[in-house]
């Protein structure tokens, strides 16, 4: 082993090695090593991961030093474990060499041997492990020699046949050794922080410096007993030994934390009887905790530990099915909460519903063979009623607030076609969007978050409904009136064109009438002023013509009346169109000169007879003139042209 002066000149720095040791301190000593390493390793490892380190565990053991890095993440790659675990001696190596190192703990060929695992955080058993052996002047790279770095080795594998230094995996450790008790002083929740030593452990480092400063002033006496003395460190390490097991819990007689801990698990049973509030199940989660620390103290060469270690798992898979129960609780708290003084809108109600199935799935990993399954069946039901509650909620929510959106369009498009409305079609829809929203509003149930805005709509848009209704219900009246009168002309021209006057009459006065019915402010109003004139002429037309019609129908009499063959004073022809009466002498010329204005008139040459015949000639040709509402033409024997007398004047005519 170098001395101070052979560290010196090569540069490795060598620890403090303590070669006495008296047996009452020596297992106290122990303990002190083990911690003030693991808080050297666990310094030197976060300074090579400063952003997430591990959490480092070590124990002495069977003449092996056993140390543990509990990581977030598995290393899943060869190259990610090789990775950690230089990572891992390196910090090992710097915390052995910062710490006094007891000469008993090394081997005979000076060695101390050392086995590294690597477990991931949460679980309890390492999924790799290497093993190595470590002297005062090792370098990391003494520690991984690239020749013995090899492939990962089958399970079970005798550790003896592993070469210092190699890599192997653990499927399963519990087969290949009992893996190191770090568990039983990892907190529930573990953290990375470091925290400084306590005054316990900075008293002993102090003392370690002081015992370093006295090795240095006695470096050179040579004449000091040593073999004596080491003799004495054995006996007293020995004696320290069987002091320190006989002091472990449970090595002889009965085992009273198994007690203890069994009273813990039943009354946590005795707990969640009934319907236990949140606070009763935290407390039997304590108790159960309470009862894996009791149990998992028990130290392997007690004739408990067999039986401690069956009553440990099932300690572990209660506190396992009570950390379901709670996380379970802890959501249906936040659903209660949060579903509180309704109404909430739908991402509410949505969060809601997925807290109380996040706390159902939570109850589900409770197997049935747990004897919590009756307590989380119990529970499970009043979330599951809880849940299909909540959902209901939402879905009316939803509905409502899918009714409010569609009121709201329905008004929106109402809006358009009122503003826009040219023809009774636009009404028609602005009326049945309007109804459409009303509806909607109507669909809208109390209690629910859209049924004040509802509420607050309804009134407005029953009122917009009951005017567009109104103007609807005229523009109809104003549209059907306006179609009829249409029709109605058209059966009167057809009348018409048929000669069929009674009927041209009667459709063009039932046009007229339809016409005049159109109300006022409608959209048909203008079109239909419009068509009065023109069937109000055409009616007075169908009139007149029928007038003739029923005028000609005794045209002959009438004519004959007028023109007796016998009287020899005219004759005559006549269409439907024109009367011709053709007048003979002296009678057309005394006509000619009784319808001349009385100042060309001159004096009558006529005798009193003729003057007379004539006056009632010139009466009746008028009043058949009147009566028929044809033309009346005068001509001579000579189909000479006198006069044409025009009904629609009231006079005759020389033109």
């Amino acid at each position: 082993m170098p001395t101070r002066a052979d560290a010196s000149q090569t540069g490795v720095r060598v620890p403090l090695i303590s070669r006495v040791m008296t047996s009452s301190s020596s297992f106290a000593a122990l303990d002190q090593f083990v911690a003030a390493l693991e808080h050297r390793i666990q310094t030197a490892i976060a300074q090579l991961s400063p952003d997430a380190p591990p959490t480092i565990r070590c124990r002495f053991q069977q003449g092996r030093l056993l140390v543990l890095s509990e990581d977030n993440q598995t290393a899943v790659t060869a190259t990610e474990r090789d990775r950690r675990f230089k990572a891992l001696a390196l910090s090992m190596s710097q915390g052995l060499t910062e710490t006094e190192l007891l000469e008993e703990f090394l081997n005979s060929e000076g060695e101390l041997p050392v086995r590294l695992y690597l477990r991931k955080r949460g679980t309890a058993s390492p999924y790799a492990a290497r093993s190595c052996g470590w002297k005062p002047a090792d370098t990391v790279s003494d520690l991984f020699d690239p020749p013995t770095i090899g492939e990962p080795t089958e399970t079970g594998s005798d550790e003896t046949d592993v070469a210092p230094g190699a890599l192997v995996l653990l499927s399963n450790p519990m087969e290949e050794e009992t893996p190191p008790p770090f568990e039983e002083e990892i907190p529930e929740t573990s953290t990375t922080v470091q925290q400084p030593l306590s005054q316990q452990w900075q008293q002993f480092i102090s003392t370690l410096q002081i015992r370093a400063k006295w090795r240095r002033v006695t470096a050179d006496w040579q004449e000091l007993p040593w073999r004596s003395v080491g003799g004495l460190a054995i006996a007293g390490l020995t004696v320290g030994a069987i002091a320190y097991s006989v002091t472990r819990p449970c090595l002889v007689g009965s085992c009273e934390r198994r007690q203890t801990a069994s009273d813990l698990s039943q009354e946590t049973f005795n707990q969640l009887q009934g319907n236990p509030t949140p606070e009763k199940v935290a407390s039997a989660h304590d108790d159960v905790q309470k009862a894996v620390r009791l149990v998992s103290a028990i130290p392997p060469w007690s004739p408990h530990y067999d039986a401690a270690q069956a009553e440990l798992v099932r300690y572990r898979t209660q506190l396992s099915d009570l950390e379901w129960i709670i996380a379970a609780q802890k959501d249906a708290t936040t659903a209660s909460e949060k579903s509180q003084d309704p109404p909430h809108p739908v991402p509410v109600w949505v969060e809601v519903h997925l807290l109380w199935q996040k706390a159902i799935n939570h109850l589900n990993r409770v197997p049935d063979s747990s004897p919590l399954s009756e307590f989380a069946q119990l529970k499970l039901a009043e979330y599951e009623a809880n849940r299909e509650a909540i959902g209901q909620r939402l879905l009316v929510e939803e509905q409502a607030e899918a009714n409010l959106n569609k009121a709201v369009q329905a008004a929106q498009l109402a809006t358009i076609h009122t503003e826009n409305a040219a023809t009774l079609t636009d009404w028609l829809n602005a009326q049945r969007e309007w109804d459409r929203a009303t509806q909607a509003l109507s669909l809208i149930p109390q209690g629910s978050l859209a049924h004040e805005e509802a509420r607050s709509l309804r009134s407005d848009y029953r009122s917009k409904f009951i005017q567009t209704r109104t103007r609807t219900t005229f523009e109809k009246a104003g549209e059907r009136a306006y179609q009829d009168a249409l029709a109605d002309a058209a059966q009167a021209q057809a009348a018409e064109r048929r000669n069929q006057w009674t009927q041209a009459v009667n459709h063009w006065s039932d046009a007229y009438a339809q016409m005049r019915q159109v109300p006022k402010n409608t959209i048909r109003y203008g079109e239909a002023q419009g068509h009065l004139g023109s069937y109000q002429d055409s009616l007075k037309q169908a009139q007149t013509r029928l007038k003739q019609a029923v005028a000609l129908q005794t045209i002959e009499d009438d004519l004959q009346n007028l023109c007796p063959i016998a009287a020899g004073i005219c004759t005559y022809t006549y269409s439907s169109r024109q009367i011709e009466i053709i007048l003979r002498e002296p009678y057309d010329s005394a006509v000619s000169q009784s319808i001349s204005p009385p100042s060309t008139q001159g004096r009558l040459s006529r005798s009193d007879s003729v003057i007379a015949e004539t006056h009632q000639l010139v009466q009746s040709i008028m009043q058949l003139g009147n009566q028929i509402q044809l033309p009346i033409s005068l001509y001579n024997v000579d189909r000479q042209f006198i006069a044409r007398y025009r009904p629609e004047y009231g006079g005759f005519s020389r033109e």
